[in-house]
């Protein structure tokens, strides 16, 4: 199936905010965080990085739920089962602000790619679980932990209900693609967020966005610029600032961008997939 090919009301960019809200089990930590990283003890529990992690439920999430606020701008909420089970309130903060909240598996250590497909249904089926409960609305979408799919979870999401997932980049475009249990549109993961920022540095991350941006609306054809950030990352002071400032810039060229949740852009990919056919 092919790529849409343009955006509501002639805009020239569709712009999607993603920020993921993430839990890691009793035992993990994410690799990328600065002790972890600068100095790995193998078999020693890195309670630090554990807590570095938590950053992002206990303060990051309500930050960048301020920035996104001052600048009126929806975003999709990557959400971890297990957070939202430790940390209900950032969830349905966000929800209760129009945000979209999408599935992140039930936690960061927890991988579609590695678990069989009983599993892996299972685990979808129990992060929607939890979401729905918690917000009353169930997810839409799906994003993998690192982006990592395996050969059933097209076929199982779709079975599942689900319209969007967020674990390919092998096209510049949103696509729909044809699964056993009907159509799933993939909306690309962003090549360089935040965590790839972590030695980078926020300006480095705030640069490359604004030129890409600059980049798409000086091109002929329709583009998308993916803005990610992770709660437990960008919603740091520092991080935030150039996250903000570079909403700042979009909001100047607001009426070339289309500003919309995972689950609008998703929907328009499929209606003009289906009108098309």
């Amino acid at each position: 199936m092919g790529a849409v090919q343009a955006w509501p009301d002639g805009k020239k960019v569709a712009v999607k905010i993603c920020v993921a809200l993430e839990s890691w089990t009793d035992g993990h930590w994410p690799v990328y965080a600065p002790m972890a990283a600068a100095w790995p003890l193998p078999g020693v529990e890195c309670r630090h990085s554990m807590s570095w992690a938590e950053y992002g439920a206990t303060t990051g999430v309500w930050r960048l739920l301020e920035v996104l606020d001052r600048h009126d701008m929806p975003a999709t909420f990557g959400v971890s089962g297990l957070l939202a089970e430790r940390h209900p309130e950032p969830v349905l903060a966000a929800h209760a602000a129009g945000h979209e909240i999408a599935a992140h598996s039930y936690a960061q250590d927890i991988i579609p790619g590695q678990l069989s497909a009983e599993a892996e249904a299972e685990n979808i089926r129990r992060c929607t679980d939890i979401l729905r409960q918690l917000t009353g609305s169930r997810p839409t979408g799906w994003l993998s932990p690192r982006a990592t799919e395996s050969q059933n979870t097209p076929a199982l999401l779709a079975a599942s209900g689900y319209r969007w997932s967020g674990d390919r980049s092998d096209r510049d475009l949103p696509y729909v693609a044809a699964t056993s249990a009907g159509p799933l549109a993939y909306l690309m993961h962003s090549d360089f967020t935040d965590v790839r920022g972590v030695m980078a540095g926020p300006r480095a991350y705030r640069d490359i966005q604004a030129d890409f941006l600059d980049y798409l609306l000086r091109q002929p054809t329709p583009g998308i610029l993916n803005l990610t950030v992770h709660a437990h990352v960008g919603g740091r002071p520092l991080f935030a600032d150039q996250f903000e400032q570079l909403l700042q810039q979009i909001a100047l060229v607001r009426d070339d961008v289309w500003i919309a949740t995972h689950h609008e852009l998703a929907e328009h990919v499929l209606n003009t997939e289906k009108a098309a056919s």
